[in-house]
């Protein structure tokens, strides 16, 4: 009886020390000087992003100075939820990153979210598109790399451009890495190559730009084959080479 009243328990309390830590969270972002575009618009400058565990995120996307919750279970991109943060120091509802984005029946949806740019603010890499179920890779209707901050309705951004990871190839992953050893998160994706071939396609984001284009030597030195039977190994939790535990 002790133990099941342990377990009964636990959960409202892990849920109420998240809640606490995302209040000293703000607390912390009250406390800095705003910046930038959040001095000029009267909102609180957002504190640094922090992780609430290996898959969760804890950081302003929308550019209101309250951190969101962002969740990205087996780190791939492709069921990646968001809940937007609250006054009260708590979150919102989950919202399926696919239904914000108008994902379309049949179409899978991978994302990334990361300070691709290192300036403070989430950005986000949407890639969209309806598996061609043969071997040859289907081009993605949307693909963009979207800096923050977003609409909370629909992930806009005023700042959108489009990426080619939607033309070179059939993206099944999309996940945050680690290869240039600096402060910018880079991406790695899964992508249906074509001719039984999947690979690992490397973008390295750069200062001031986020991720840039494919890159034939990047893609030699970073890159990988396999096939569905066997597809090349890709980074587990990149996040945590970008963000500290959250306080």
């Amino acid at each position: 009886m002790l133990r099941k009243r342990s377990r009964l328990l636990a959960a409202p309390i892990a849920a109420a020390a998240l809640t606490l830590t995302v209040a000293g969270h703000q607390a912390g972002a009250a406390e800095s000087p705003a910046s930038g575009g959040a001095e000029r618009s009267g909102k609180a400058a957002a504190a640094k992003p922090c992780l609430a565990g290996a898959t969760t995120l804890i950081g302003d996307l929308d550019g209101d100075g309250r951190p969101d919750k962002i969740s990205n279970p087996g780190h791939t991109g492709t069921k990646m939820t968001i809940q937007w943060g609250t006054a009260s120091g708590s979150f919102g509802s989950k919202h399926a990153v696919s239904k914000l984005l108008g994902a379309r029946s049949g179409e899978v949806t991978t994302a990334a979210a990361a300070d691709f740019r290192h300036d403070g603010t989430l950005d986000l890499v949407v890639n969209i598109v309806k598996p061609s179920g043969v071997d040859d890779p289907a081009t993605a209707r949307v693909s963009q790399y979207r800096p923050g901050p977003l609409k909370r309705a629909n992930l806009a951004s005023a700042d959108a451009r489009k990426s080619d990871i939607g033309t070179q190839g059939e993206a099944k992953q999309i996940r945050i890495a680690n290869y240039g050893g600096d402060a910018y998160p880079d991406l790695a994706v899964l992508n249906n190559a074509g001719d039984g071939v999947w690979e690992r396609s490397v973008r390295l984001s750069k200062p001031g730009t986020g991720p840039g284009k494919f890159d034939y030597d990047l893609q030699q030195r970073y890159g990988k084959s396999g096939t569905p039977a066997e597809p090349p190994s890709m980074p587990t939790n990149g996040w945590k080479h970008f963000y500290k535990p959250c306080a």
